[in-house]
């Protein structure tokens, strides 16, 4: 009968404390009843330390973190230190009895974990981070496209149908074109980084074109020269055999060197025919 209104005073106690303790910040969150009078906490409320397992009131076995800690354990019985802000890095969140400080990285820096409790190096494009909070440029043969990203190979081949126009680098891959005029090719090609003429060539053609001239202005000499002399003998008072047959070579010499039109090369035939009968009346 005793233990009866031992246990039914106990509860009365409980039900009383119960408004203050979940409306407070600190003390047990979650408590168990065990031996009369006696209950044990389970869960401190959010910032509290453990101080007693079991005791008689449950506000009293559990405590705030002192200033300057915090924690996340409902059953920890110490709290830790508040993490300061490194010179690298700003405040984003001060620090409170259950949750620690928040810390962000300044510009040209990156968080180096998840709980950015430390700052690297960004690294640009190029670039790759190392495990030294720095950056590394990517070696030959690799590249990185992003900002604080690692470097990657470069394209082995290109797909089907394409060429390689442009080699690779630390910033950018081997580049392929979809070129239907060009057999694909595994060379790669390389960029040239000044559009220069070459005068070379230009110089073999000019003077190829400036000896085709000569050649033809002496071959049209040759030929009025030819001319000339066969009509100088034409009009000598004596011709004799050999005369005439030499008159007969240069008129087809001067044949060969016409550069008429296919109707002047027939007049100039005619022209032959005539002289010849004006030979055949001489000799007769």
């Amino acid at each position: 009968m005793l233990v009866a209104v031992q246990r039914l005073c106990f509860i009365l106690l409980l039900a009383s404390l119960v408004p203050y303790s979940e409306g407070a910040n600190t003390g047990c969150d979650v408590w168990s009843l065990t031996i009369v009078p006696d209950v044990c906490c389970t869960k401190c409320k959010p910032g509290n330390r453990l101080v007693d397992r079991c005791g008689r009131y449950p506000e009293l076995l559990c405590t705030p973190c002192e200033p300057d800690s915090y924690t996340t354990d409902p059953i920890s019985d110490s709290c830790r230190k508040c993490t300061q802000c490194t010179d690298l890095q700003f405040t984003l969140k001060p620090c409170n009895i259950s949750s620690d400080t928040v810390c962000g990285c300044k510009k040209g820096y990156l968080c180096g974990n998840k709980e950015c409790s430390f700052c690297v190096t960004e690294c640009g494009k190029g670039e790759e981070p190392n495990n030294f909070r720095s950056c590394n440029k990517c070696s030959h043969g690799t590249f990185n496209d992003r900002i604080h990203s690692m470097c990657k190979p470069w394209r082995e081949s290109c797909p089907e149908g394409q060429i390689l126009v442009t080699k690779g680098d630390a910033l950018k891959d081997h580049e392929c074109r979809l070129d239907l005029d060009v057999e694909p090719t595994k060379d790669i090609l390389p960029v040239s980084k000044k559009d220069e003429m070459n005068w070379l060539p230009v110089g073999i053609a000019g003077g190829m074109a400036g000896l085709g001239v000569l050649c033809i202005i002496a071959s049209v000499v040759a030929c009025v020269q030819a001319q000339n002399k066969t009509e100088k003998s034409l009009k000598t008072d004596s011709p004799d055999q050999e005369l005439l047959e030499d008159s007969r070579i240069m008129i087809v010499e001067q044949e060969d060197c016409s550069f008429h039109h296919p109707e002047q090369e027939q007049g100039g035939s005619s022209e032959s025919i005539s002289t010849q009968d004006s030979e055949s009346k001489l000799i007769v």
